[in-house]
């Protein structure tokens, strides 16, 4: 559901602002991958907020009370959504923010945990009036690995659509510096369009080669870049996989081309050590939500870069 038009909280912003300027909207974003992109909307404007820290599995969160008072006081909210966030999930209810959530966007490309189909999200207009609540909650269970996949900024083609969007919707809040949320937007477009390039340059070599990953987090990626996910080490967020799962994943192995499996950093590695040490694959890492990198402008870009070097890394190691 992305909840537009803007409510009256937000666009008061715009229809209010007399003689003086308005500020800019409070935006507070979840994920650092997401931040990046809506920062270089706002840039020379204002720095929206990132709730998450970067250590933070956005799967399963207690915030502090500092992360708690964001969410009160922004004045947009930007976040991947229940199926990633079911803690953040009720928190939205209760906010007084407006909200893009972006896997419910009509521009997001999805696909399915089950097959590599993939469908724009159905569009929904209606709004939902809410009000404040600063909170702290926390969620232990991963996200259920059925239906749309919820990794959806991994796809560049997601992150150049959202720029679009995110500039409309801020322009619509705060007309002052409309012009320049969407010149920025078309920059960022650009840098998204070249990043595109970049990937596939350096992932031509592997084109169609299978890999093992820790959990099904890198669909997308490997869908837009022709890399073959064969298994995967744990079945969801919070699953420990069974022996006979385990079992299964070494048969994969065992028939089919692979020569790599990939660890995640906010993980710990052992199950990969283990498929490693009786398979013969080699180890490499990959990191979904960029949790190693600095959070700023340039860390969408780094971050899905740096998933590709690992990817081109491993599979070319002799």
């Amino acid at each position: 559901m992305l909840r537009l038009p803007l409510r009256p909280s937000l666009a008061a912003l715009a229809l209010t602002a007399a003689p003086a300027l308005a500020d800019p909207p409070a935006v507070v974003v979840d994920i650092a991958p997401v931040h990046a992109l809506v920062t270089q909307v706002m840039a020379g404007i204002a720095t929206p907020a990132l709730l998450l820290d970067q250590e933070a599995d956005p799967h399963a969160v207690q915030l502090r009370p500092s992360q708690a008072r964001m969410l009160a006081d922004a004045d947009l909210m930007i976040w991947v959504g229940p199926a990633l966030e079911p803690w953040l999930a009720r928190l939205a209810d209760g906010a007084t923010a407006d909200q893009i959530v972006l896997m419910e966007a009509p521009a997001t490309l999805l696909r399915d945990f089950d097959d590599h189909d993939a469908d724009h999200a159905e569009d929904d207009d209606h709004e939902d009036d809410h009000e404040g609540d600063d909170h702290e909650e926390h969620d232990e269970d991963g996200h259920d690995h059925q239906g749309a996949d919820p990794h959806v900024w991994l796809s560049p083609d997601n992150a150049r659509a959202w720029l679009g969007h995110f500039a409309a919707t801020l322009a619509e809040a705060d007309p002052e510096n409309a012009e320049a949320y969407r010149a920025n937007a078309a920059a960022a477009q650009a840098r998204i369009d070249a990043l595109t390039a970049r990937i596939e340059a350096r992932l031509a070599p592997v084109h169609g080669a299978e890999i093992v990953t820790f959990h099904d987090a890198f669909g997308y990626f490997a869908d837009r870049f022709d890399i073959s996910i064969a298994g995967t080490v744990r079945p969801g967020d919070a699953a420990t996989p069974s022996a006979a799962a385990m079992a299964e994943l070494e048969e994969i192995v065992a028939t089919h081309e692979i020569a790599c499996a990939f660890a995640e950093p906010a993980f710990d590695p052992g199950l990969i050590d283990a498929i490693a040490g009786d398979t013969g694959l080699r180890i490499g890492t990959l990191d979904p939500t960029g949790a190693l990198l600095n959070p700023g402008p340039d860390h969408y870009e780094a971050t899905l870069m740096a998933v590709a070097d690992s990817i081109a890394d491993c599979l070319e190691a002799k």
